[in-house]
């Protein structure tokens, strides 16, 4: 550890020359951010440590990250971050399969609270003007009997279901990037994306995407993930030895799945592209948590509204 204790900032600038530089060409740089820790240059310099050689440049560990800050960025030569990019592709794809799984089981679990009785299935509706079984609608609507249950009895006919399942169909793009590989998986996925947006209202639809909807699970995943390391104080770990607990870690491993596909869905939605993953996940989680509720509940009669001005 360098010994800066006693330095004035004029002296800390001039003994660490090359370092004070790199530090002020970030601040200075458009499209790239500076976590609030590093603003001051006695700790950016404390937790990096001086330049090991001249062939050495500060890189981003995350290359889908923008925001330089603790625990995000390293010395490295050209040798040191063609390897490091070789890993850290290969540890996004490895980890992949299991990030989808994870999404999958929770809108699974999602699904089941909303089961009704299987005998409730045989039960007999409208649409189109045909009398049909409640089987049919869900086959027509591409669902389980359990999901058409559960939007039904939010009042919704099967005719208008019918509509936004057609409004569904012309926002997914099975290519997508961040969607897994495998076609079972994948098929989870958007079965679920689907039930999902039978419950958002009419105006809304095509700001509904199934790349909003992993958002809204993926970043609540990550938020998780990074507090349950902050209790175990393996966040931003000081030394090798936590380094290599943080990253044996399960949540960290689960905060790395979800940061790769969230952050190619991310590109998707313009109006989020401002964000940065790492230093603004709350204020983005948060607005994402409340889109998701305004875009399910229906506006307030203009009625209400006016009474509630009043």
């Amino acid at each position: 550890m360098i010994e800066i204790r006693g330095l004035t900032p004029r002296e800390l600038h001039q003994k660490f020359e090359v370092e004070a530089r790199a530090h002020r060409n970030i601040l200075m740089q458009r499209g790239v951010g500076l976590a609030a820790e590093w603003r001051d240059f006695g700790r950016f310099l404390m937790d990096l440590g001086p330049r090991p050689s001249p062939d050495h440049r500060l890189v981003l560990l995350n290359r889908f990250e923008r925001t330089f800050g603790p625990g995000r960025a390293q010395w490295l030569n050209d040798e040191e971050e063609a390897q490091h990019i070789v890993a850290f592709d290969r540890q996004m794809q490895a980890k992949a399969a299991e990030q989808q799984r994870i999404l999958e089981e929770a809108a699974a679990l999602r699904a089941r609270r909303g089961q009704t009785p299987q005998s409730s299935y045989g039960q007999w509706t409208s649409l189109g003007g045909q009398t049909v079984s409640y089987t049919d609608v869900a086959k027509r609507l591409n669902l389980p009997p359990s999901a058409l249950a559960k939007v039904l009895a939010a009042g919704r006919s099967p005719d208008e279901l019918v509509k936004r399942a057609a409004s569904a169909d012309e926002v997914i793009n099975e290519k997508a990037d961040w969607l897994p590989p495998d076609p079972e998986r994948r098929k989870t996925f958007l079965q679920a994306f689907r039930m999902w947006h039978l419950q958002v209202q009419p105006s809304f639809s095509r700001a509904a995407t199934p790349a909003f909807l992993f958002l809204y699970s993926a970043l609540q995943m990550m938020r998780e993930s990074r507090d349950q390391l902050i209790s175990e104080s393996l966040w931003q770990p000081l030394g090798d030895r936590a380094t290599r607990a943080r990253d044996a870690h399960p949540a960290w491993n689960r905060y790395c799945d979800f940061m790769s596909r969230a952050q190619v869905a991310l590109l998707e939605i313009p109006i989020y592209a401002s964000y940065s993953l790492l230093s603004d996940l709350d204020a983005l989680h948060d607005r994402v948590v409340a889109a998701e509720r305004r875009f399910r509940l229906p506006a307030a009669p203009a009625a209400k509204q006016g009474a509630k001005a009043a």
